[in-house]
């Protein structure tokens, strides 16, 4: 969760994101950091196995965003294509002689996918599909394009090569359009961001097993909305000094749970999504998996436990935010693997430990282990996670948690997701298409949600005042949260908050409680 942003046409924010820089740096220098090197991947046959765009060879005019590090990277769009000649290669070993169902995630402005075909290749099939253009305006702005035919994979090392053939227009209007300015004077040109292979068999298995795993959210659509907030590493006091990431131990002992459970009560808030691990790795309560891995970043005081039961007192559920990333490499070192073999097997053990052990701590008196799991489609599903494994260590003492694994602005990122989650910044609730959530659509399998701020992420004071101010006034927060009350879309909305939570002073800005009164008495009816 990380910048504030005023109300702009959906598209505008999205293609503004899909910035690509013209060359890579790092690349004339003959130099390739091992995360980003093309390497034989291995299938797995009875899941997805994903591979990165920016892990394939690339030819012609073909290039990918300046960053060459072991870290997750954002801006790592395969973009270039420009004639029949520019083409994507990776490399494969298949355990067996099997058909592969190929999905493509791409990107680009609507004239130029309109205009273009894909086509894939491997040994003796090739693949050749019109590219498809969004029927939708909002997000994802990527899309999962499964090819109708089937790639045969021969058993062992297999080369899979991908393009974009037969344009219909003049190469000087290909050249038009990957240079098309939007408002804000950015290009939006084809882009890969990744491809998916899975046998069709082991697919149709993954979806049954996880419809059989999905969260009943009722609860969230019955209770209309929820809080938001931040007791994040980079949280101002009330009076200023040390942020919380330089005193946490001190300021989860300070938290009064009374005060911060009946304020929430005043916003009539059906739940509470708390954030932990937000900037640091630090948990707001004990950890055995933490502590195994490096002591001090836990605390004797279970505040999560405390929350819980402070909170049910007024019929208010706790859902926990986490964030797998920011932070990570303070707890755990080298999180995604370096040197010439990077690997991120062990990341994601710790991962599926940490999850298992609060959902069993805590069992069904938590709402969910984990509700937002942050930066999932912008650095995880990088590293093809065993998302399955995950999942089912999130349930693993309430089997009804819902599990969201966000996207941003990528379509749905495994089947074992439950919610929509995608950083909606300060902007209006996005109403998305049902035909977005219909069998076969880029979010099937989740439930609508959004997740949004009213002042900001995280708390922003001086001299005891809130700097920060609601982004809409109260009569548009009100029609707001009507609009989504009818289409059954549960709002999670945060109020920034600061970490030194007591009776003393206000911890959330009393004009956005305010609003929320009045939001409160408009949906609620009291």
């Amino acid at each position: 969760m990380k910048k504030q942003s005023k109300l702009l046409p959906v598209l505008v924010v999205l293609i503004s994101v899909l910035t690509f820089p013209a060359v890579v740096a790092f690349a004339k220098q003959g130099v390739v950091h091992p995360y980003w090197a093309p390497r034989t991947w291995q299938l797995r046959p009875d899941d997805i196995t994903t591979i990165m765009g920016f892990r394939a060879k690339l030819s012609g005019n073909l290039a990918h965003a300046d960053r060459p590090t072991p870290t997750v990277v954002n801006n790592a769009f395969v973009r270039g294509f420009n004639t029949d000649e520019d083409i994507m290669t990776w490399e494969v070993d298949a355990p067996y002689r099997a058909s592969y169902t190929i999905a493509v995630l791409y990107t680009g402005d609507k004239e130029i996918l309109a205009q273009s075909t894909l086509e894939v290749t491997s040994a003796t099939t090739t693949v050749t599909e019109k590219v498809k253009v969004p029927n939708w305006e909002t997000r994802p702005a990527f899309q999962r394009h499964y090819l109708k035919q089937n790639l045969l994979l021969k058993k062992g090392i297999n080369t899979i090569r991908l393009r974009l053939v037969n344009f219909q227009g003049t190469q000087a209007e290909r050249d038009a359009l990957n240079n098309k300015r939007n408002a804000k004077g950015k290009t939006n040109p084809f882009a890969i961001w990744s491809i998916e292979l899975v046998r069709p068999e082991a697919l149709v298995a993954i979806k049954a097993r996880a419809k059989a795993m999905k969260a009943d959210v009722q609860w969230m659509v019955d209770g209309k909305y929820g809080l938001f907030v931040h007791f994040s590493s980079g949280s101002t006091p009330f009076l200023g000094g040390p942020r919380l990431g330089q005193q946490y131990q001190r300021l989860v002992d300070l938290f009064d749970v009374d005060a911060f459970a009946d304020k929430v009560a005043e916003t009539g808030a059906s739940w509470v999504c708390f954030t932990c691990a937000h900037g640091t790795q630090h948990w707001p309560g004990p950890s055995n998996t933490i502590d195994q891995i490096k002591p001090g970043f836990t605390c004797k005081r279970d505040l999560i436990r405390e929350l819980i039961d402070g909170l049910a007192k007024h019929d208010i559920r706790l859902m926990l935010y986490y964030n797998p990333n920011s932070g990570m490499e303070n707890l755990y070192g080298d999180t995604y693997g370096n040197g010439e073999t990077p690997d991120p097997t062990g990341y994601f053990n710790f991962l599926e430990a940490h999850f298992r052990e609060v959902s069993l701590r805590y069992g069904e008196d938590l709402a969910t282990t984990a509700g937002y799991v942050d930066d999932c489609g912008w650095k995880v599903y990088q590293l093809d996670p065993p998302w399955e494994k995950l999942a089912k260590a999130i349930k693993a003492g309430n089997p009804n948690a819902p599990v969201g694994f966000s996207q941003n602005i990528f379509p749905n990122l495994t089947p074992f997701t439950d919610l929509v989650v995608s950083d909606g910044a300060g902007r209006e609730p996005e109403i998305l298409p049902a035909v977005l959530f219909e069998e076969g659509g880029q979010l099937e399998g989740q439930y609508p949600a959004h997740w949004c701020f009213m002042d900001g992420w995280s708390s922003r004071t001086r001299n005891g005042t809130f700097t920060a101010k609601p982004q809409f006034s109260a009569e548009q927060y009100i029609e707001f949260f009507e609009k989504a009350d009818e289409a059954n879309l549960p709002i999670t909305i945060n109020l920034s908050m600061t970490p030194d939570v007591t009776s003393k002073h206000p911890f959330f800005n009393p004009v956005c409680i305010d609003i929320m009164k009045q939001v409160r008495k408009a949906v609620k009816g009291y």
